[in-house]
Parts: C-alpha cells; structure tokens; sequence
C-alpha cells in the first residue's frame, strides 16, 4: 500500500473510532466540545506557530489568501441568490454554510499526513483567507439575516472574536518570529513541536465525535442545493488551477486539495449564536466531510498529487 492510500485509510480509521466512541457512549457530542476547546487553545496554536516558523518567504504565498477569499466570497454571492425565496431564518444558515472551509480540523492532519510539514505551510497561508472569510463574512452575513435583513451587524463584536482567536494569534506570533529571524531556544521550540504532533490524532478523533445524520426529508433539497454550490465551484477551481499552473508543485498541489475543502465548524457555533437550525448545519458539515475526503482521496491518486 502506497503512503497516499495509508494516510487516508488512517484518517478514516480514526474518525470512525471517534464517532463509535460516541455511539457507544463513551463520550459525547458535549464532550467533544470540550476537546475541541481544548485543541483551540493548545495543540493547534502550537501547530500554527511552527508551522509559521518553516516559511520561506515568496510573493506567491501572498496570492493564496487571495485566491480562498475569492472563492469563499463567490459561493456566498450564488448561495445569497439562489436562496432568496427562502424564510430568513432558513436562507441565513443555508448562505452561511456556502462560505467557510473547514481548514483546521480537517486539512491540516490530511496535509500533513501526505506532504509533511512544507505542506503546512500552504495550508496556514489559505487559512488566512479562510479566517478572513468566516469571521469577516459568514459570520456578517448570518447576523444579517437573523435579524430579518435590518442589518444590525455589530462589526466590532466581530472583530473581537476574530482577534481573540488563539490560532490567529498563534499565526501571527510565529509569522513575527520568522520575519525577525528570532532563533527561539531549542526547549521552547521542542515542547511546541510535541503540542503539534498530538494536534492530528485529536482533531481526526473529534471528526468522529461530531459525526451526525439526522434530518428532516422538507430539508433534504436544501441541503442537496448548498453541497451543489460548494462542490461545482471547488471542482471549477480544481480545473481552473490544473489548467493555469500546469506544472506539478507543492504549492498547486496543496491548493488543488485546499478548494474541495467542506464546510467550515464554525457554522455550528454561529447557528446556535444566532439561533437558527442547528441541526441542518450540522448534518451539511458531516455530509460535506465524507464528500470532501472521498474527492480528495480521488484527486491525490487519480493526478498523482504525491
């Protein structure tokens, strides 16, 4: 079996034994909040912080930002369209959950799973997009609806939470000590690479942990439609990529991977923040992970990304 194949079948392993760990009450969807919280604080920062500290400065990095922001911002702008028949308080999850990606807790192990840490680096970079798409749009475009298009946006509430978060933090701290050439003391440096290696373990558990199906038959259509307006742009990305950097890279590879990505896990703190179905949302993030790891598998083996 190649290293692609055994990354992924790992991958899988470990989200299953979270979910039957679930299943067979061992834990709970509770309990999985209090991991992911912890993770959020500890083991993730710490990844951001050395992954940060591996860059190697190119004007390309700067365009991967860019190119999830664009992204992120088309899908909301068709799902926004296309949903503007429905009740507000549907047509406000529905548009959220076509923006964000999940880059955290799913890509990141993935990445490095099968292109190692230089992987990492390009991942971290699309995240800044991503961060910048969550909070700065999906985010916005859920407060709007959830007060029946008043908009009644507390911008500066959201830009709190955005600078409050410990892995933007962390992205920051460790991009600083790069740009300054601070040599960080070899203890300091070890502890935070431990941190990081019990990161991938953990969020492939938590995966399982939060895995669910359950759903109304009136809200299948719904769901049907989001998951057409990620995917049809994640695969129009892909072709547009391939197509426009043809020669194999890291950089295009990890970017290849990065468009196909599922819905972000924000959307479950935001729907319960902002009082709408949380139930649908969470079963579009679970429903967009087996599809987003299954096209990923694809696209690794099928092109031979590795």
């Amino acid at each position: 079996m190649n290293q692609t194949n055994s990354v992924f079948l790992i991958t899988l392993g470990i989200a299953t034994m979270g979910y039957l760990i679930k299943k067979f009450k061992f834990v709970s969807e509770n309990d999985g909040k209090s991991i992911s919280k912890f993770l959020m604080h500890t083991t993730f920062p710490a990844l951001m912080i050395v992954s940060m500290l591996r860059i190697k400065f190119e004007p390309t990095l700067f365009l991967i930002p860019l190119i999830c922001i664009a992204l992120g911002a088309i899908m909301t702008l068709v799902g926004w369209v296309w949903f503007k028949n429905y009740p507000n308080r549907l047509r406000g999850v529905l548009t959220m959950a076509c923006g964000g990606l999940n880059v955290g807790l799913f890509a990141f192990p993935i990445i490095e799973g099968i292109w190692g840490r230089e992987g990492l680096i390009y991942v971290a970079m699309f995240d800044i997009g991503n961060t910048i798409v969550t909070f700065g749009l999906v985010y916005s475009v859920g407060s709007y609806f959830a007060v029946k298009g008043e908009g009644k946006v507390n911008y500066g509430r959201v830009l709190k939470k955005v600078i409050q978060l410990p892995p933007l933090q962390a992205m920051v701290i460790g991009l600083t000590i790069n740009a300054l050439k601070i040599e960080l003391p070899a203890v300091a440096y070890d502890f935070l690479d431990v941190l990081a290696k019990a990161n991938k373990p953990l969020v492939l558990l938590l995966m399982g942990i939060y895995m669910s199906f359950s759903l109304e038959k009136s809200q299948v259509l719904a769901v049907v439609k989001v998951l057409t307006i990620r995917y049809v742009c994640g695969i129009i990305a892909v072709l547009l990529l391939y197509t426009l950097i043809p020669e194999a890279s890291l950089f295009r590879n990890v970017l290849l991977v990065c468009v196909i990505l599922p819905i972000g896990m924000t959307i479950l703190p935001f729907a319960d923040e902002l009082n709408y179905d949380t139930r649908i949302a969470g079963v579009l993030v679970n429903i967009s992970l087996l599809i987003s790891f299954l096209l990923m598998w694809g696209l690794v083996v099928g092109l031979k990304l590795a």
